[in-house]
C-alpha cells in the first residue's frame, strides 16, 4: 500500500475504533474483549505471516521495535477498554486527539528535540482550555466519569510514548505486518494477566453486535489499522502523522451519536471544538505560515562570498 492509502485507512481506523470498542464491552468484560481481539488478530497475522509473508515473522534483532510498540496495545488498550465503561467513544476519541502534545512533551526528554514554538505553545494553551472545559462539565455531572477521564489522560500518555519510542529506534527494515504482530505478541501476556486478575467470565458466544466488533477490532483495526499505522509513522513526517487526530474525533462523535444514541453536550463541543482548533494553531499553522513566508534569503557580503574570490 503507497503512504496516501495508508494515512486513509488510519484515518478511517481511528474514527471507528473508539465505538467498535464500546459495542465489543456491551457483551463482553472490557478485558475480556480486549484479549478476545488481540487473541483473534494475533492468530490472524500468524496464519497471514505463514501463507503470504515468510519474510515478516519475528527477528530478534527488532525487539525494541516489538516492545515499544506494544506499550501502544498494553498497558493502553485495558485503559481504553475500561474508559468506555464511564465515557462515551466520542470523548475517548477527543481525549487521543492531545496525544501530539504529550508527544511534543515527551520529544523534549526522550529525543532531545524541543518542537514548542511560541506558536506551538499557544496551541497547547488553546487545548488544554479545552480539556478544562470538558473535565468541568464532566464532574459537575457527578457520577464516575472522572474515572473514565483518568483512565483516559493515562491511556493517552501510554500510546505518545509508545509513538516516540518507535519513532526513536530504526524502523525502516520492518515490514508493517512483522511490526504488528510482534507487536501483539509482546502485548497479550500483559493483556492475559490482567484478564486472569480481573476474573471475568466469558459469556456464552454468540453472534450478537458485541462479537462482530470484536471481529472488526482484530481483523480490520488490529491487523490493517496496526500496518497502516506503523507504516505512516514509518514514512510520513511527524507532523502528518499528528494531523489524523485533528481530523478523526469528529468522526467519532458522529459515528456514536448515529450508531449508538450517544449525547454531545454544549460544553463537550465547546471543549472538543478549543482541542482541536489548539491542534490546529499546533501542527497546520506553523506549515502554512512558513510557505506563506517562503525560503528565507540569506545575503553574502563577506570576503569569503563566492562573488569576491
Amino acid at each position: 500500500m503507497g503512504p496516501p492509502l495508508a494515512y486513509l485507512i488510519v484515518i478511517a481506523v481511528w474514527a471507528t475504533t473508539p465505538l467498535a470498542i464500546k459495542l465489543s464491552s456491551d457483551y463482553y468484560a472490557p478485558f475480556t474483549a480486549a484479549v478476545m481481539r488481540f487473541a483473534l488478530a494475533s492468530l490472524i497475522a500468524c496464519t497471514l505471516v505463514a501463507l503470504f509473508h515468510g519474510g515478516s515473522g519475528l527477528k530478534r534483532r527488532h525487539w525494541k521495535a516489538y516492545a515499544f510498540a506494544s506499550l501502544g496495545i498494553f498497558p493502553n488498550m485495558p485503559l481504553v477498554y475500561s474508559a468506555t465503561g464511564y465515557i462515551s467513544s466520542g470523548l475517548i476519541s477527543v481525549m487521543l486527539a492531545t496525544s501530539p502534545f504529550v508527544m511534543g512533551l515527551l520529544s523534549i526528554v526522550i529525543l532531545k528535540k524541543n518542537p514548542f514554538t511560541p506558536l506551538r505553545v499557544l496551541g497547547l494553551s488553546i487545548a488544554l482550555a479545552g480539556l478544562l472545559v470538558i473535565v468541568e462539565q464532566q464532574l459537575t455531572l457527578g457520577g464516575d466519569a472522572w474515572i473514565g477521564l483518568l483512565l483516559m489522560v493515562a491511556s493517552t500518555l501510554m500510546f505518545s510514548l509508545s509513538n516516540v519510542l518507535v519513532k526513536h529506534v530504526d524502523t525502516q527494515g520492518i515490514d508493517p505486518l512483522e511490526q504488528s504482530l510482534g507487536a501483539m505478541v509482546f502485548a497479550l501476556p500483559g493483556l492475559l494477566l490482567c484478564f486472569a486478575l480481573s476474573k471475568d467470565e466469558l459469556p456464552p458466544l454468540a453472534l450478537n453486535t458485541s462479537t462482530w466488533a470484536v471481529i472488526y477490532l482484530a481483523g480490520v483495526a488490529s491487523i490493517l489499522g496496526f500496518m497502516a499505522f506503523f507504516y505512516v509513522l514509518r514514512t510520513l513526517p511527524f507532523e502528518l502523522v499528528g494531523l489524523v487526530p485533528l481530523i478523526t474525533p469528529v468522526m467519532a462523535m458522529a459515528l456514536g451519536v448515529w450508531v449508538a444514541g450517544e449525547t454531545v453536550s454544549e460544553s463537550l463541543k465547546l471543549g472538543s471544538l478549543l482541542i482541536l482548533s489548539g491542534l490546529a494553531v499546533y501542527e497546520l499553522l506553523p506549515s502554512i505560515l512558513k510557505k506563506i513566508r517562503g525560503p528565507s534569503v540569506v545575503v553574502c557580503t563577506g570576503a569569503g562570498c563566492p562573488q569576491n574570490q
